[in-house]
């Protein structure tokens, strides 16, 4: 991931972004360098390397959450089912390395905001996260991201 301070500007005063953010991916480096853009924004970023680690941790003071579709034991869409299961109404954007148009579709009808493709393009994260809440807070304006 790139980060540029001029558009790091220009993106924050557009686009509304999220105050805190749950990362759940198994590869070290893409929590780093995702952390490092998000907490350039100042989001604050927590992350983890495993769909087991999220459940036992929770994350329930997350503001969104972006989670690897393709992980060992549990995968992203696994991970998405157990957590709406459990209440969780947080917008969730999954993120893959690979995948295809029956995968995204597969991603959004489980309940994903959306699926992107690695790399991310650093203006395509922000504004979907962005998004991801402008469409949360509409359709849930006093929501903790609880039922």
């Amino acid at each position: 991931m790139r980060i540029h301070t001029d558009e790091r500007r220009e993106n924050a005063a557009l686009y509304p972004l999220p105050k805190k953010i749950c990362i759940v991916d198994d590869d070290d480096a893409v929590r780093d360098s995702m952390g490092a853009l998000l907490g350039s924004y100042g989001i604050v970023v927590e992350g983890f390397p495993s769909a087991d680690e999220f459940l036992a941790c929770c994350g329930r003071s997350a503001d969104c959450i972006l989670l690897d579709l393709h992980m060992p034991n549990m995968d992203g869409l696994q991970l998405l089912a157990a957590m709406r299961e459990r209440g969780f109404l947080l917008p969730v954007i999954m993120i893959t390395g690979r995948g295809d148009d029956q995968l995204r579709s597969r991603a959004l009808l489980a309940g994903a905001y959306a699926l992107l493709y690695k790399p991310l393009e650093d203006s395509e994260l922000l504004r979907c996260m962005a998004c991801a809440m402008a469409a949360e807070r509409r359709e849930n304006p006093t929501s903790s991201g609880l039922l």
